[in-house]
């Protein structure tokens, strides 16, 4: 009965989630982002700088969240950093794909890549958190001309290691708990 409970509570954070990232344009208006969108590869992608000095970007997590758990926060960053809030293809306000197989790991980098030429911006220093973090860091292995510094949090090293997580937490609950 416990694993079910743990189960509701984790389903109402994920839908949770999933409002703010997709109807997040109230929040965005009450947070102070307004941004805008850049035509990166083809589709709109929406992002917003706040600041001047090094430019820092915000890659996050889920995969599948928007910027808004990094704001405020990271905008107390903006007296010394270029702070770049942004949304990756299909989350958040950026444009959607129109089948589970526009979406991948390439794309999302050659997206940063993209957004970094329409910028106009040098050198980037990365933020990534969770799946972000492996974004960031596949940015990082093709493109370290680019790359000043790179920020990991809360991340694996890999998209196959992502995926072990994934398939050893579904053998766990199955040995676990069978019923279920």
């Amino acid at each position: 009965m416990h694993l079910f409970n743990l189960v509701k509570v984790l389903v109402k954070a994920l839908i949770f989630m999933i409002f703010i990232s997709v109807d997040s344009g109230s929040v965005l208006l009450a947070q102070g982002l307004n941004g805008n969108h850049a035509v990166i590869n083809g589709a709109k992608l929406w992002y917003e700088i706040k600041g001047e000095g090094e430019p820092l970007l915000l890659i996050p997590g889920g995969p599948g969240f928007s910027h808004l758990y990094f704001t405020p926060h990271f905008s107390k960053l903006s007296d010394r950093f270029k702070i770049i809030y942004f949304d990756a293809f299909g989350r958040g306000k950026s444009e959607r794909g129109e089948s589970p197989k526009s979406y991948s790991l390439k794309r999302d980098v050659e997206d940063i890549e993209g957004l970094r030429k329409f910028l106009g911006i040098d050198k980037l220093n990365i933020f990534g958190h969770s799946y972000g973090g492996i974004v960031a860091q596949a940015y990082a292995l093709k493109y370290p001309e680019h790359l000043d510094k790179l920020i990991l949090s809360n991340t694996l090293c890999s998209s196959e290691m992502y995926q072990a997580v994934i398939d050893n937490l579904n053998n766990e609950i199955q040995n676990q708990y069978p019923e279920v």
